[in-house]
Formats: structure tokens, sequence, C-alpha cells
């Protein structure tokens, strides 16, 4: 009970003192819904000047409570609110960024597969093409290598068939002139030699 409460408890009300002063009675019943209400509010001890009292009371205490206590615990509440709030927006937005970079990272590993496989197919033809210009270039020389020893071939036999038509005269040149016993000119060698190359030539 506060100070102002406790002196209105002590001071004795109007109608009260002036009730016993003159011998009357302390007031006049009412009568009613309302007598009622008051009668019953009575019963319980309650009266206007501790009503009005206790409402002020209760309105400074409601003021400073919600002063002090409620409205920063509302400016807290709302602050978290909307930290919550700003949290949940940056989450989405991180999830979004992360989708985002997701979807970049695939397309890039595609981009770098195909990329592979298209250096992959260019080696392979690459080569294929080294491969195949190398056989060619082998069957050249080979066919080159052939043609030279065929031809070194041709021309040692014919080098050699001269020598062999050169020894093949003298032989029979000499041989005739052993079986004729008789010393031959040099027109009857020239003779000779035609017609051992001419046998030969057959």
């Amino acid at each position: 009970m506060t100070l102002l409460s406790a002196f209105l408890a002590a001071e004795p009300a109007p109608e009260a003192a002036h009730a016993a002063v003159h011998g009357a009675p302390a007031a006049t019943e009412s009568h009613g819904p309302l007598g009622d209400i008051i009668k019953l509010f009575g019963n319980f001890g309650v009266d206007g000047p501790h009503l009005a009292v206790q409402v002020v009371n209760f309105s400074i205490l409601a003021f400073v409570l919600y002063r002090f206590a409620i409205k920063p615990a509302l400016g807290q509440l709302e602050e978290r609110i909307r930290q919550a709030e700003q949290l949940q927006s940056d989450r989405a937005a991180a999830e979004a960024q992360l989708a985002a970079a997701q979807k970049t990272a695939e397309a890039k590993l595609i981009a770098a597969s195909d990329e592979a496989v298209k250096i992959l197919a260019d080696a392979r033809n690459s080569a294929k093409q080294a491969i195949e210009a190398a056989k060619a270039e082998a069957q050249a020389a080979q066919t080159e290598v052939i043609a030279k020893a065929k031809a070194a071939i041709e021309a040692d036999r014919v080098k050699m068939m001269n020598e062999v038509r050169g020894e093949v005269s003298r032989l029979v040149v000499e041989t005739a002139a052993k079986v004729l016993e008789q010393n031959l000119d040099d027109a009857q060698r020239g003779r000779l030699n035609e017609a051992a190359v001419k046998q030969l030539a057959r």
C-alpha cells in the first residue's frame, strides 16, 4: 500500500464524519443493479478513493514497466526478429549463389569434357595421318631403294656380261689360235671376237 493510499485509508470519509456528528446513517442505500454492484465491491473493501489510488498506482506501475521493461524487451524482440529475417534472407541468397555456382561448375565441367573429347579425337586423327604419312614415306623409300637396287643389279649384270663377253672372246681367240696353231692378225682376232659376242648374245 502506497503513502497516498495509506493517507486516504487513515482519513475518515466526509460523509461518515458528518453522519457521526449528526447521528445520521453513513450513506443512503442505493437500489437497482448499480447499487448491488457497489454494495458487492463495498463488501470486498473497495471504495471510490481507494479504487482511484489503485488505478493511479497501477497506471504508474504499468507506465514504468512499459517504459523500462516491456518496451526495451519489445525492441530487442523486434531486433531479433529483424536479425532472423536478415539471416534467412542471407541464407536464401547464399543458397541461390551456391546453386548458381554449382550450375556454372557443371557447365564448365561439361565444356571441359567436350573439349577433352575433341582434343583426343584431334590427336587420334593427327596420329592416324602421321602414321599414314610415315607408311607412304616408307613405301616410297622402299620403292626407291628397290628401284636403285634393281638398277645397280642391272648395271652389275651388264658390267659382268661385258666382262664375261670380253673374257670369253679372248678365250675363244686364244683357243682358236691354239687349235689352228698359228698366230692371228688383228683382223682375224676381231672377226673371232665378233662371232663369240654374237653367240653369247643369243
